[in-house]
């Protein structure tokens, strides 16, 4: 005789949500703690990675004066760096906030989850890039801000598949979910409208502190995640 506590437990949870692609033990979908540490430490060591390539003074730098000329003359990369920590770190915080209501893993979300990590991962090359003395500043800041679109297209990818595959608990969390989501794409529209904007005029990265400015209006025209 089957045992009936045993298909009580599995419920209607672990029905929709079990993938052929990618079933854990007993044809359960996996655990998603251990994509949740591993994508922690990524982006850990992308933010380290960020503050290595900060300059400092050389033994040439002599003197207050010295040092304060120096910092003056390397801002530019010091500004980057913090637009790009913010950026990480916007991302991990979607990241964690998101992924708390995953039930499982479908292997599409960990394919697209791994392609936003690569994108988080490459944020400290294209913010050198962005700030070295080459003549190239439209390509310089759309390489940058291609970047940073992209870890948002897979970030919003990853999280569709896990809605698609019956993974959320979207309990008591739907208003959370649409609104950390609607962030997510403000920030990737701020960066998107700065690549045409870099082709006519030098001051292109001023389009994303417009960020807080297009999530009110995403929100004021009802086009929140869901519609987006």
């Amino acid at each position: 005789m089957p045992d009936t506590r045993a298909q009580h437990t599995a419920g209607p949870q672990h029905r929709t949500g079990t993938t052929e692609e990618d079933p854990g033990p007993g044809g359960r979908p996996a655990s998603p703690e251990r994509l949740i540490y591993f994508s922690d430490a990524v982006v850990a060591i992308a933010i380290t990675l960020l503050a290595l390539e900060l300059p400092v003074p050389t033994g040439e730098v002599h003197g207050n004066s010295g040092v304060l000329h120096f910092l003056r003359e390397h801002l530019a990369e010091y500004t980057a760096f913090l637009v790009s920590f913010w950026a990480v770190a916007i991302h991990w915080m979607i990241h964690q906030r998101l992924f708390r209501y995953a039930t499982g893993l479908s292997g599409g979300a960990i394919r697209w989850n791994l392609l936003w990590l690569l994108a988080i991962v490459l944020m400290p090359f294209t913010t050198k890039l962005l700030t070295s003395e080459a003549d190239a500043y439209q390509v310089q800041l759309i390489v940058y801000a291609a970047n940073q679109v992209l870890a948002c297209l897979f970030f919003r990818l990853a999280f569709a598949d896990l809605r698609r595959s019956g993974l959320l608990s979207t309990s008591d969390s739907a208003e959370a979910v649409s609104n950390t989501l609607g962030w997510l794409t403000a920030m990737m529209l701020a960066f998107l409208i700065s690549i045409p904007v870099a082709l006519v005029t030098h001051w292109a990265s001023l389009c994303w502190a417009l960020l807080p400015v297009i999530r009110i209006g995403l929100r004021s025209l009802g086009r929140g995640p869901r519609s987006a």
